[in-house]
């Protein structure tokens, strides 16, 4: 019977093979485990997660730093995020703006200061401050007569809670819904979304839409009850280097309910679009 003890011998050698792989993968795995157990690599505390904040870093970026040269103020536009913090604790510091840059005054800034916790390993709870301070439009007494009126401008300003979330929606999508609570009992909302899509490397277009609501009408502030206005547009950059990018783009804006009526009975107008030239930074 040479061919069974042929095919004995071969079958033999396969298991042989097989114990000693399988044996030697045994001794491999339990020096791994033995090492991940005694060596320097700490396992990660899910729950706790302070070792993560112990370290500090800072994040700053001008999204938009732009003029808008079709529009009859030819405004500077500025829209500002940085933060200071961990992955579970930080700091942040959000910026929107405009300033004329025909007349040189007027303008409006809204600043947040917010402490932010992360919730989910994409979601963040914010709350803290808001600073909304712009120039509105006012009748004041005329040197010419008692009667008179001229038109003159004045500045108001008024401080907010706010309590929201900010994120990262499936397909990327970037969110941040907001509530705001004035100094008066106002209340009020915004939603911002954005999303970025990539070209090339380089070449990214992104999209935004960002509403605005209120409970209450804010005559002072321009702002009606309802739905006050949706802008939606897209931006085309370049980064010449990551954290520089040039870019061009265009928005559309419309006032809606009370807003807009508050915008007719002023003679402003309720839709307007935009072109915008800019550079986005980031450090």
């Amino acid at each position: 019977m040479p061919v069974v003890r042929k095919l004995n011998r071969r079958l033999n050698s396969r298991w042989q093979l097989f114990a000693t792989t399988f044996a030697l993968s045994l001794q491999l795995s339990w020096a791994t485990a033995g090492h991940s157990q005694t060596g320097s690599v700490k396992p990660v505390d899910r729950m706790g997660g302070m070792d993560m904040d112990r370290v500090i870093r800072t994040y700053l970026l001008a999204d938009q730093l732009e003029i808008q040269p079709n529009t009859p103020e030819r405004p500077v536009v500025l829209e500002f995020l940085g933060w200071i913090g961990g992955d579970y604790q930080r700091l942040f510091l959000r910026a929107q703006g405009e300033q004329s840059t025909r007349t040189g005054s007027g303008g409006e800034l809204r600043a947040d200061v917010l402490y932010g916790r992360l919730l989910t390993p994409f979601w963040s709870a914010v709350a803290g401050v808001r600073i909304d301070t712009r120039q509105r439009m006012t009748s004041v007494p005329a040197l010419t007569g008692p009667s008179a009126a001229a038109t003159g401008k004045s500045r108001v300003t008024r401080g907010m809670l706010a309590v929201g979330l900010e994120g990262i929606a499936p397909y990327w999508f970037e969110l941040e819904p907001t509530i705001f609570v004035s100094d008066h009992g106002d209340i009020s909302a915004e939603f911002e979304s954005t999303f970025d899509l990539r070209f090339t490397q380089r070449l990214i277009l992104q999209p935004r839409l960002e509403l605005n609501a209120a409970v209450q009408a804010v005559p002072d502030f321009g702002v009606g009850s309802g739905l006050n206005d949706v802008e939606f547009g897209a931006r085309l950059r370049y980064e010449v280097r990551r954290k520089f990018a040039p870019y061009v783009g265009v928005s559309w804006q419309r006032l809606t309910s009370g807003t807009a009526a508050q915008a007719r009975s002023a003679g402003d107008k309720v839709g307007s679009a935009t072109v915008a030239a800019g550079v986005r930074i980031w450090r």
